[in-house]
């Protein structure tokens, strides 16, 4: 999303933009204050699964695939989504805007030499007095049709450069301007917030299914992610492959030493209403106990038993309540 989404948004003409402007620049929040944990570090993450595919079942002592999988999936929602909120907080923090009046600034249209698209950033006063209205624009050039393909609302903190908010991200829209590479749907941040220990919300819509056995079909994501005041976290999602009607939840919870649990559900593969948990140490992050509704091995789902549930970091098992549109 970074590399889709590197706006030159360079000022044709400065103007001083006032009060407003500070304060616009003071809410966006930037990615070091948008920092989130996870079991694994971000590297660990990416070098342990190229996917959130999880085919094994587990037995206490191996590596756990779902303390990799929450470490991966927590990479793909929440680094980009600290990368999207820091390029703006840069645009308007490095750039002064082209133009301004009493309630709003913009900046740009603007691009490099070499770009098929101009991008425009309008961020206006919200009606509550408060907050901050943003749209994100672009033509195809030489066009001056412009199109929103993301807008949001940024509400400033106490402190410059933390805040809470909500934004959109229609890459269908995206896609008529040629900037959204093979990304499909909406994703909608429904609620983020650095103020105090990191949370995210999130609802994506006709999302592509990344396995590349599942070819052009989509899926319907819901994901929740919060820090806790003490270093460790929860992260609850659900998906809905709106192709073959599968679904799954998984709630993973973990502490600041890395131990961790998830409870996961699923109705899959001519299978319904499946349930396992698996809980993990410590780095290196090895199953301490497994426990599955299905006791045969039908991966990911199915396997027997092992290890002592007295070794989990938590208990009771607690599954999810989501269930993706």
């Amino acid at each position: 999303m970074r590399n889709l989404l590197a706006l030159p948004l360079v000022a044709a003409v400065a103007c001083a933009g006032g009060a407003f402007k500070d304060q616009a620049r003071d809410a966006m929040p930037s990615s070091s204050t948008m920092s989130m944990g996870s079991p694994t570090s971000s590297a660990q993450a990416a070098s342990a699964s190229s996917g959130t595919a999880v085919t094994q079942n587990s037995t206490a002592g191996d590596p756990s695939a779902f303390a990799r999988m929450t470490a991966t999936v927590a990479v793909v929602f929440n680094v980009p989504t600290a990368a999207f909120l820091d390029l703006l907080r840069h645009v308007v923090e490095d750039n002064d805007p082209t133009s301004c009046d009493a309630n709003s600034c913009t900046w740009g249209p603007g691009s490099g030499p070499l770009d098929l698209v101009a991008y425009k950033l309008v961020v206006s006063h919200h009606s509550d007095g408060v907050s901050f209205d943003w749209a994100l624009s672009g033509a195809v050039k030489p066009g001056i049709d412009f199109v929103t393909f993301a807008s949001g609302v940024a509400t400033p903190g106490p402190q410059r450069h933390h805040g809470s908010g909500s934004f959109t991200l229609d890459f269908d829209v995206a896609h008529l301007l040629g900037i959204a590479g093979d990304a499909t749907g909406k994703m909608e941040v429904t609620s983020y917030s650095n103020v105090g220990p990191a949370h995210l919300d999130v609802t994506f819509t006709g999302a592509k299914d990344g396995d590349p056995t599942h070819v052009n079909q989509k899926n319907n994501i819901l994901y929740s992610y919060s820090n806790d005041t003490t270093g460790g976290g929860d992260l609850d999602f659900a998906v809905h492959n709106t192709t073959s009607d599968d679904r799954f939840s998984v709630h993973s919870r973990w502490k600041n030493d890395g131990r961790g649990r998830a409870d996961v559900k699923a109705s899959a593969s001519g299978y319904s209403n499946l349930s396992l948990s698996e809980c993990w140490s410590a780095a290196p992050f090895n199953v301490v106990y497994f426990s599955s509704s299905l006791q045969v091995v039908v991966a990911p789902w199915g396997g027997p038993d092992s290890g002592d549930a007295a070794q989990c970091a938590y208990a009771p098992a607690a599954f999810s309540s989501k269930s993706a549109p």
